[in-house]
């Protein structure tokens, strides 16, 4: 198995169109009254995901995917390029880049504190039309911009996405920043021959019992254990593979028992630096490992006990094209979890 052949692969070279970022869909009545971008200089929006902003710290994997969607759709409407640099976070160890920019002030980026979100809509549903465009919000960031003079602006987002409906080639522009190095190609290689996998072969389910787990908590039981079990034995198909990725070590070992289960076992972090600020570089290795696993699989199923869907899944089935299906532990009927599919 060759991952570097088909880590590029999946980089598919298309002439450059930033309109083709979203699939067409009429925002004439939302342009119109748009802030207008004065700042003729301007060239780039650089989505910056780093340790610490100037005003917050930074999220997890899905939260900046999530945004990166949101910054590179706003670019495409403001007819400008869009460009990631994760060169001063610690995934950067691990992922191809071109180092830091001279033209990036890293000590200066700012988080910009906005959702994208229509209020009374849940956080687990696309909203009406799959699309939302929160005028005030994309105004605040467009009078940011006119304020720079520089031709490239570092910011950071973790916004929802203005459409909903991808395009492929948006997808490209943002996995070609997320490209496996070579040591983390052979992480994974390793991964694959030890768990005895082939990409594209399996179906992942992601069970998320709560970022406690990662820090205080490590080798508890969730309480919620019994709840996914029932979940698990209605969705397994027995004849079909499983990776499972889990933030609860013990969870896992207890699944290992189930012949069409693969586990790998391995000590993990939440990437936003609100969970444990002095992370280890094997865990941010192993994290980054259980991302590209999920993303050679051919579904996705995530259990979690938030309310909300669980970014580091969901924006992996949406950068990957991958089916993804949610449950919310402790708040589903035994019917509706059996209709599924994965």
């Amino acid at each position: 198995m060759n991952l570097q052949e088909l880590n590029t692969s999946r980089i598919q070279k298309k002439n450059r169109a930033k309109m083709q970022i979203f699939q067409a869909t009429s925002l004439e009545s939302h342009l119109n009254i748009l802030q207008p971008l004065i700042n003729t200089n301007l060239r780039t929006i650089v989505q910056v995901y780093q340790g610490d902003f100037v005003n917050e710290k930074s999220p997890g994997l899905g939260d900046f995917l999530r945004g990166s969607f949101y910054l590179m759709q706003l670019a495409g409407i403001l007819n400008v390029d869009f460009k990631i640099d994760i060169s001063n976070h610690p995934i950067s160890e691990f992922i191809v880049n071109n180092g830091k920019s001279n033209d990036i002030n890293y000590n200066n980026i700012e988080f910009l504190m906005g959702l994208n979100r229509c209020p009374v809509t849940s956080f687990s549903i696309n909203p009406p039309n799959n699309r939302y465009f929160d005028l005030k919000f994309t105004n605040s960031i467009i009078r940011k911009l006119n304020q720079s003079n520089a031709q490239h602006v570092g910011l950071f987002s973790h916004a929802f996405p203005i459409f909903y409906h991808f395009s492929e080639y948006g997808r490209n522009i943002i996995r070609s920043y997320l490209m496996p190095n070579k040591t983390m190609i052979e992480y994974i290689k390793n991964a694959f021959d030890s768990l005895q996998l082939q990409p594209n072969t399996y179906g992942v389910i992601h069970i998320r019992t709560g970022d406690e787990y990662l820090s205080t908590k490590r080798g508890d039981l969730p309480p919620d254990y019994t709840k996914i079990i029932q979940i698990i034995t209605s969705v397994n198909n027995p004849n079909k593979k499983y990776l499972i990725l889990s933030d609860n070590y013990s969870l896992k070992s207890r699944l290992k028992k189930y012949q069409n289960f693969y586990v790998y076992m391995h000590n993990i972090e939440h990437l936003g630096s609100e969970i444990n600020y002095n992370k280890s570089t094997i865990g941010i290795k192993n994290t980054l490992l259980e991302f590209y696993l999920m993303s050679y699989s051919n579904s996705i199923l995530s259990l979690s006990v938030y309310d909300h869907i669980s970014g580091f899944s969901k924006y992996c089935s949406e950068l990957y094209n991958i089916p993804f299906k949610n449950i919310k532990i402790g708040n589903n009927s035994k019917s509706n979890i059996i209709k599924l599919n994965i």
